[in-house]
């Protein structure tokens, strides 16, 4: 069951893994959630912390099909689904795994890191007439923060950059990560520019049984998701789903 991320839309899902997983005898279910591909454009539906609410019901649709075997239900997050996931994971425990496609602990986190001290205390204090124009000049700067600063907005349904950014506060696992349960598997690029120091944060916060495994740029698999070798990525996950 693959939860997809910050702007990938469901359709990812056959290229990201269900083209590996078919032919080992897997179902694939994909779906959009809110601030999602459909879900987002024709919906107009925007992301939301509570992720458990969104995956819940998903859950129960793949229940009620002949095809799914209820004691092996797996959830895979990919990029943000690496949030998403396990955040849903804290609170639905009917599943018998987790992979992890980039764990992360605290979407918060990411969001400040790359902002001027300054600029975070303006956006904290909802100084927007000030902070947006700082937001503006990095991206005018750096396409990666354009890019982001653009769809957070859109995805999360906010009016101002800064908003977005106070969104996020909610979207941290603090009290929650020992709710899981699950055994899970977190994927971790040496190069993943996105989510660095994440899944290593996640994995020593998590009380379930969980495996960390590192994925090096000297494979091509450092990348964010490992997309210069998804291969190594599958190979890796599909054995330990082996051992389950």
């Amino acid at each position: 069951m693959l939860t997809s991320g910050f702007d990938s839309p469901a359709e990812e899902a056959y290229f990201a893994l269900a083209a590996a997983a078919l032919p080992r005898g897997y179902n694939v279910l994909a779906y959009d959630g809110p601030g999602q591909g459909a879900a987002l454009r024709h919906q107009r539906l925007f992301f939301r912390p509570d992720w458990e609410t969104v995956l819940t019901p998903v859950v129960d649709y793949a229940l009620a099909r002949t095809e799914v075997d209820a004691e092996r239900i797996y959830l895979y997050g990919y990029s943000l689904g690496g949030f998403l996931t396990p955040r849903a994971a804290a609170f639905e425990h009917r599943v018998a795994g987790l992979i992890l496609d980039g764990g992360i602990y605290s979407y918060y986190d990411v969001n400040f890191a790359g902002i001027p001290p300054i600029a975070a205390e303006w956006v904290l204090a909802g100084r927007d007439d000030v902070a947006d124009p700082v937001a503006r000049l990095m991206m005018a700067h750096h396409t990666g923060t354009r890019w982001a600063l653009r769809n957070g907005p859109w995805s999360f349904g906010t009016d101002t950059i800064s908003e977005y950014l106070r969104r996020t506060r909610e979207y941290t696992l603090d009290g929650l990560a020992k709710q899981v349960t699950a055994p899970t598997l977190i994927f971790a690029p040496d190069n993943d520019h996105f989510f660095a120091g994440q899944p290593e944060r996640l994995h020593r916060e998590l009380t379930c049984p969980a495996t960390l495994i590192s994925l090096h740029s000297a494979d091509g698999a450092g990348e964010h998701c490992a997309y210069g070798a998804r291969s190594t990525l599958l190979h890796y996950m599909f054995t330990w789903l082996d051992t389950l």
